[in-house]
């Protein structure tokens, strides 16, 4: 219990080079994923109710006390999955080799709901590679429920910072996009169908005044002055899926995207 207890925090998992996955949900994604689990821990009526998850791996039935202590959460539904820890050393940021990518850059953004919810949103909207500048570590039990397994599926990169990384941005020619508060363009009069860095930051302070000094491009979600600022993971699901708009309303043939039309 003890060693699983351990994976509750950041030390933990870099040493059992493991992560824990609550749920049967996060299992079903494995399954999807292809992921290999390296133990089951799961009650005996789960067991009973999802025998069709099952597979190679170890199986450890315990009783639901047992599972409660083990998890993070107050009500676990039953299962818990040991799965290899994905985590990659830390390397220069890399460049998707795509036509017209979409890389989303978070810096130093802390809440494991926020990066979570953030992951889930960045895997509806196509975003083909995560820039992480400090902040939660995406591998933590809260971030995987709340990402619903997108972290599972994403290319996550964690480096030191985020400057680097947009000059590899720009030297492909890539737009690079600071969401801020107020004061930048609407953010639809982009055209985020041309490859693209959306950097959104910290909840509390922002992007870090070096970013903003970079050569880039400032864009706001118009919204009502009763609300000072948008939580910032409801922020990047407007944002991003604001790509998936354009190329709908493009559709099969149409030479320009809806932001070029705005122009006129």
């Amino acid at each position: 219990m003890q060693q699983v207890r351990a994976l509750h925090q950041a030390r933990g998992r870099r040493e059992q080079k493991m992560l824990l996955l609550e749920g049967t949900h996060l299992l079903q994604e494995c399954r999807r994923l292809k992921l290999q689990p390296q133990r089951l821990i799961a009650t005996e009526r789960w067991l009973v109710m999802h025998s069709q998850l099952l597979a190679s791996e170890p199986l450890q039935p315990v009783s639901p006390e047992v599972l409660a202590a083990m998890a993070t959460t107050d009500s676990p539904d039953g299962v818990i999955t040991l799965l290899a820890h994905p985590q990659p050393k830390q390397q220069p940021p890399q460049w998707p080799c795509l036509e017209a990518p979409l890389v989303l850059g978070l810096d130093r953004v802390q809440d494991p709901g926020n990066l979570g919810t953030i992951l889930r949103s960045a895997l509806a909207a196509g975003v083909h590679q995560v820039w992480l500048g400090g902040g939660a570590d995406p591998w933590q039990p809260k971030v995987l429920r709340a990402s619903a397994g997108a972290a599972l599926e994403l290319p996550l990169q964690r480096l030191d910072s985020l400057d680097a990384a947009l000059g590899l941005a720009q030297g492909h020619g890539a737009a690079v996009l600071a969401a801020v508060r107020e004061g930048g363009m609407p953010y639809w009069q982009h055209d985020w169908q041309q490859p693209t860095v959306l950097l959104l930051g910290n909840e509390g302070s922002g992007l870090d005044a070096r970013l903003l000094s970079q050569p880039l491009a400032q864009v706001t979600i118009p919204h009502d002055s009763a609300v000072e600022s948008l939580n910032v993971a409801v922020a990047a699901g407007v944002l991003l899926l604001e790509r998936c708009r354009q190329q709908a309303m493009a559709g099969p043939g149409r030479g320009e995207s809806p932001a070029a039309e705005l122009g006129r």
